[in-house]
């Protein structure tokens, strides 16, 4: 299967799903808006969000697959299913007793959470009872992540990349049945809990249907490749979530501010999670199985990382630029309603534009950690954060006390640079930086900026004369089209490909 379509399998219905997940937290604003009640949810929120980029989009996940396909590769398919069932096991296991022990100590978690909520009783309260009803949903995000690595290994994209589109239909429905029953912050924290029960569901019947090797709960033994795996298998989950670590830092110092200052990092953290899955988490998914498979077979470094490498910052590179011009009317269409004030707006709208400087760093980080974690080295992930966490933690020292929140968004931005740096230089013996490959790099920027220039001048004639979503609309072809234009009249490779292919069609 070749890249594009590798690609377009994984990102188009990711697509579906961010689609999905916006409606989600357009309805969430909606009815819950920035006030104590939303921080109070995002807290208790953290744990099930963290659980599942770590393990769902991450570490666990990304060690998973190449020691199964070790098994595989040697034609080991009983030895699969035992690996994949002692694994199973061990989460089960772990899940629940950390469930139960969250469950009793749930007014200690929330503290080292969100310290600034000891203040504030009522908003600390709704963060412990928040909190009890989300958690449980991170043993069936660990558990279904066995039966989503037993399908990438087996390169069946589909049902792992659906499966986050069944959790934001569940979500959805949360927020918008039983509103005369109970509270906007209730009724989404049981959705939490049912969507993670739902994706378990889901994946262990697709895997059955596949006729794939299905984990099953067993007697707790721990065999050589076991205890390897364990090994590795905690630094490889800190290293993978080091951005969603230097989440929980951004809340904590949030935790200080004015209420609502959460939700304006939360809320601006959604629109980069969308380029973020797109670009950086598909073509991380897509490049596991291929690293793992190549060093199985101690194959050499071959040109198809440059390739995921370049391809992926053609999309991103433009995402920043459109991102930073149409961060205010995005947020001001989709979240400014309800309960979202015009302060609200502005305030996201500041944090969105500050991520989004630091959205490159983010996706590269997603395919540098994917080819680490094909050779199980599972350290220099896990240094990476180190080094990027405390970063972020001196500088929000230095930055909230003068910018407040846009402090913070600066400090997570920069911290999210320093990771890609240091995995990267771990990772480079897998990329070439030829001629070739600094020229691409060269005609993307020179696109990007062009391509800014001429939506900030469509921006200061229409946005008085259009409506905000038809703006948008415009904005967003326009600049597209004049990317695409320039990048075709650049000689890119892909975009000359693509044209050539089109044209064929048409003349078919």
């Amino acid at each position: 299967m070749s890249i594009l379509k590798k690609f377009f399998t994984v990102s188009g219905l990711t697509i579906v799903s961010r689609v999905f997940g916006v409606v989600r937290e357009a309805v969430l604003s909606h009815f819950l808006g920035a006030c104590s009640e939303m921080d109070a949810f995002l807290v208790a929120f953290k744990f099930p969000r963290f659980f599942r980029i770590c393990f769902a989009e991450g570490g666990f996940h990304s060690m998973f697959v190449p020691y199964f396909i070790d098994f595989g590769a040697k034609g080991k398919r009983k030895g699969s299913f035992l690996f994949s069932s002692r694994i199973f096991t061990l989460l089960f296991w772990v899940m629940l007793a950390f469930s139960i022990l969250v469950f009793f100590f749930t007014d200690f978690f929330v503290t080292i959470m969100a310290p600034g909520f000891v203040e504030d009783p009522e908003k600390f309260n709704l963060a412990v009872q928040f909190t009890r009803i989300t958690f449980p949903n991170v043993a069936f995000v660990a558990l279904s992540t066995v039966y989503s690595g037993i399908l990438v290994s087996h390169e069946e994209f589909f049902p792992v990349a659906f499966s986050p589109i069944l959790v934001n239909i569940v979500l959805i429905s949360s927020l918008i049945i039983g509103n005369d029953i109970t509270s906007a912050g209730y009724r989404i924290s049981f959705g939490v809990l049912l969507a993670g029960i739902s994706q378990f569901v889901f994946l262990y019947f697709y895997t059955k249907r596949l006729r794939l090797p299905i984990p099953h709960l067993s007697k707790i033994k721990i065999s050589n490749k076991t205890k390897e795996f364990l090994k590795k298998l905690t630094p490889v989950v800190v290293g993978a979530g080091v951005a969603q670590i230097n989440v929980f830092v951004d809340s904590l110092f949030c935790s200080f501010l004015p209420s609502g200052s959460i939700s304006f990092i939360y809320f601006a953290d959604r629109f980069i999670q969308l380029p973020l899955a797109l670009f950086g988490i598909s073509m991380a998914t897509i490049l596991l199985p291929e690293i793992a498979t190549a060093i199985t077979k101690k194959g050499k470094s071959t040109n198809f990382q440059d390739k995921v490498a370049i391809f992926t910052l053609r999309l991103a590179i433009p995402s920043v630029i459109g991102l930073i011009i149409l961060a205010h009317p995005l947020i001001s269409t989709l979240y400014g309603h309800g309960k979202f004030s015009a302060f609200a707006v502005n305030s996201t709208t500041t944090v969105l534009q500050i991520f989004a400087i630091g959205l490159p760093a983010y996706i590269m980080s997603k395919i540098f950690s994917s080819i680490l974690f094909a050779e199980k080295d599972s350290k220099t992930p896990v240094i990476a954060a180190i080094i990027s966490i405390i970063v972020n933690i001196v500088l929000n020292c230095i930055l909230i006390s003068y910018w407040g929140i846009i402090g913070v968004a600066i400090s997570t931005s920069v911290s999210g640079f320093v990771n890609a740096y240091v995995m990267y230089i771990k990772s480079k013996r897998w990329f070439v930086l030829d001629r070739t490959t600094i020229i691409a790099l060269l005609k993307i920027l020179l696109a990007s900026c062009i391509m800014g220039v001429c939506m900030q001048l469509i921006r200061g004639n229409c946005l008085c004369v259009l409506s905000e979503i038809t703006y948008i609309a415009c904005s967003a072809f326009l600049g597209l089209l004049i990317y695409t234009i320039l990048l075709l009249l650049l000689k890119d490779e892909i975009v000359v490909k693509m044209c050539k292919q089109a044209v064929k069609i048409i003349k078919h």
